[in-house]
């Protein structure tokens, strides 16, 4: 029976397995007609903020993601992912298509695809959506993001030479340099000149032989494997998720015009800086005649036709504007064939700016060493912002610039010397061209600088227990004296409110306060108070606080336990009080118990005590005397030479008189009749108890006597 029963359990597994795979194979046709996402951890994480549903994204993964084996992205930080099928794919449509295929592009597409490209390539997508990051576990991310952009930038940029036509002639050959530094990353592609064109990093060198003809060159920045549609898979309640490509190769071109006529050709150039000069007056002189070339924008002046021999006397006639005549001048013999090249360097004129530096109150002399007109850092900007140079202040705020082209400028303070504030306002100047003739010209410039104020600001708290003053004391009210340091000139008398006070619109300087008058229920301080107030560059008012921590008036008090009658202390029969804070309520605690016990002595002594009002209370009085039901008050306030002493009188308890008796007739005892009205005790008081004790104990002893004296009459 088990062997059967075996049996039919493992048919029934067979079957189960049978069914399963059917069913596999049944919806796998379904989920093959949509794409699979497969996510795997890059080890990275991060924190930001949405730009979907503007929730917070704490330490979250970021994924790498694959559909279908190709890397996606993620344009839809709030939704959820999962390794799962169903995506749909579609075209993606956006207006920042554009700018996150770059970036996937030269973020992740160039790279050696790492996680760490691909988890700094998602990022930074985000953040052009709109995530607002916050950190994340990426090294070198802010560094990393900025080289992508750098590249985005560079993609959108096009050579300097873009769309130009130049001109070649057979046998020369050309050197572009491309002042927009893109060149390096070009390709070409289309040569219909046959010219030979090289590349060196940013440089494009052509050279025509006698083959070469006029025609263009086309330049591309990435393959052709690059371009194309940017797909989105998206699926319900997930991710939408983004195949970038780019849409455009970053092309350029170049037209080339080749010259085959001999003649000459004159570049004219900025001595420094290499850069073609334009508008550069050439003079051609030849066979008794003369020709006048002003320079192209490439700087070139040319000679055509001109025939094989002829003595050509090449010269500089006018200078372009802005650059100095040298008066440079070569005589050139035309070559068959061959187009001579000549460069003709200019030293562009130049300027200097001089800066007088002032102070708005104090001029060129300072009040002291917390002021000084030197170290003015003022940057020097053109017209596109660019910083160009700058100017540093000696003592007397005064500087001069090194040379700058002629241009319009502008002054702008970077760094304000010590104890002015920051002057944000441009200044603008202009160094103008002074004629050909003059290599340096000068233009002089004069700013006001405003000083630095300052506040000084008092705290005035208690040594011990800071802004909250003991007992009846207060902070407030406190009479202070702000005094310069240098000649102990008074400035200003304060008074403390809230626990503070101050005093604005002070020179830098050092400084001292001294308490003139001390507030209720502290001791007067007569302590300096020193302090420097010194400039602050990051705000518009220095300031400086200073925190002076008062000695609060306290004394002791001394309990004094006294019989009433005989005016002496009460001694080796302890009394129980309690020392109420009349400031808080709270009773004054003496070895962590809120009550005090006199001594053998029949007395007792307080700590310390802060200013204020106390209340003094008997709950326990010394054994057969009254316990002292009113309160005594007592007052501290600095005028009992720190022990306040005080004598609490206590009246003894009557002792009663027990009646004689006769031999003859026993009265019977009567009850003592005590007519003296006495207060119920305090809540813990054992007063009532042992006169209690004392009523019984007269009651017994009197019983007994009675039967005593009266079992004697009967024998």
């Amino acid at each position: 029976m088990t062997i059967i029963k075996n049996k039919a359990q493992q048919v029934k597994i067979i079957a189960i397995m049978l069914i399963t795979m059917i069913l596999v194979n049944l919806l796998q046709p379904l989920d093959a007609m949509a794409a699979s996402l497969q996510l795997d951890e890059t080890g990275y994480n991060y924190t930001g903020i949405s730009f979907t549903n503007g929730m917070k994204l704490e330490n979250k993964v970021i994924w790498n993601m694959k559909m279908d084996g190709k890397d996606v992205f993620c344009v839809d930080s709030g939704a959820p992912a999962n390794t799962e099928s169903g995506y749909n794919p579609e075209s993606y449509m956006s207006d920042k298509k554009d700018l996150l295929s770059k970036i996937a592009y030269y973020g992740f597409t160039q790279t050696d695809q790492s996680y760490k490209e691909f988890a700094t390539t998602q990022l930074l997508i985000w953040e052009v959506l709109g995530e607002q990051l916050e950190w994340t576990s990426l090294p070198n991310y802010w560094s990393d993001r900025e080289v992508i952009l750098a590249k985005v930038k560079k993609h959108d940029a096009q050579p300097s030479w873009d769309k130009q036509t130049i001109t070649l002639i057979e046998g020369q050959e050309l050197v572009l340099d491309d002042t927009n530094k893109v060149a390096d990353w070009l390709s070409i592609t289309n040569n219909t000149t046959g010219i030979s064109v090289t590349k060196d990093g940013n440089k494009l060198k052509l050279k025509a032989d006698k083959n070469a003809k006029s025609g263009e060159l086309g330049f591309t920045k990435v393959p052709d494997t690059a371009i194309g549609t940017s797909i989105i898979y998206n699926k319900a309640n997930r991710q939408s998720l983004v195949d970038f490509h780019l849409q455009d190769a970053g092309n350029a071109s170049l037209k080339v015009n080749v010259k085959k006529l001999g003649g000459m050709r004159i570049k004219k150039i900025d001595e420094k800086t290499k850069q073609a000069l334009p508008n550069t007056t050439i003079k051609f002189e030849y066979n008794n005649t003369f020709k006048e070339v002003v320079t192209n924008d490439n700087g070139v002046a040319e000679l055509q036709g001109i025939p094989e021999g002829t003595e050509v006397r090449v010269s500089e006639l006018l200078a372009p504007t802005k650059y100095h005549n040298l008066g440079e001048s070569q005589i050139i013999v035309i070559k068959a064939n061959e187009n001579i090249e000549l460069t003709f360097n200019n030293s562009e004129q130049v300027g200097t700016v001089s800066l007088a530096k002032t102070g708005e109150a104090f001029g060129i002399d300072m009040p002291n060493n917390h002021y000084s007109l030197a170290d003015a850092v003022y940057g020097i900007y053109d017209t596109t912002d660019t910083r160009v140079g700058e100017l540093i202040t000696d003592e007397m705020g005064q500087a001069e610039s090194a040379s700058l082209p002629l241009g319009t400028y502008y002054l702008l303070e970077e760094k304000a010397p010590l104890g002015y504030l920051l002057n944000e306002e441009k200044v603008p100047f202009e160094i103008e061209y002074a004629g050909q003739d003059v290599a340096i010209t000068n233009t002089q410039v004069h700013t006001v600088d405003v000083e630095q104020k300052g506040t000084a600001k008092l705290i005035k708290e208690d040594a011990e227990t800071g802004n909250t003053p003991q007992g009846k004391a207060t902070l407030d009210g406190a009479i202070y004296e702000l005094y310069r340091a240098a000649d102990d000139s008074l400035v200003d008398t304060v008074t403390i409110e809230n626990g503070q006070a101050q005093v604005e619109n002070l020179t830098l300087d050092n400084y001292y306060w001294l308490e003139k008058q001390a507030p209720t229920g502290y001791q007067l301080d007569v302590k300096k108070h020193v302090f420097d107030l010194v400039y602050n560059k990051e705000e518009v008012t220095a300031s400086e606080t200073v925190t002076v921590k008062e000695k609060v008036i306290k004394e002791k008090i001394k309990v004094i336990k006294c019989d009433e009658d005989i005016k002496e202390p009460i001694k080796n029969n302890p009394a129980t009080f309690k020392l109420k804070d009349m400031q808080t309520g709270a009773f004054i605690e003496h070895d962590g118990k809120s009550e005090f016990t006199t001594d053998k002595e029949g007395e007792f002594t307080t700590k310390n005590l802060p200013y204020g009002d106390y209340e003094l209370m008997e709950i326990i009085a010394p054994t057969n005397y009254q316990v002292m039901n009113m309160p005594t008050k007592i007052t501290i306030d600095g005028t009992h030479e720190g022990i306040v002493e005080v004598k609490i009188l206590n009246t003894e308890i009557p002792k009663p008189l027990p009646k004689k008796s006769t031999p003859d007739k026993m009265e019977p005892v009567k009850a003592l009749k005590v007519t003296e009205s006495k207060p119920l005790p305090l809540l813990g008081d054992n007063g009532g108890i042992a006169l209690l004790l004392v009523g019984l104990g007269l009651i017994i002893t009197s019983m007994s006597m009675y039967w005593s004296t009266h079992k004697k009459q009967k024998k």
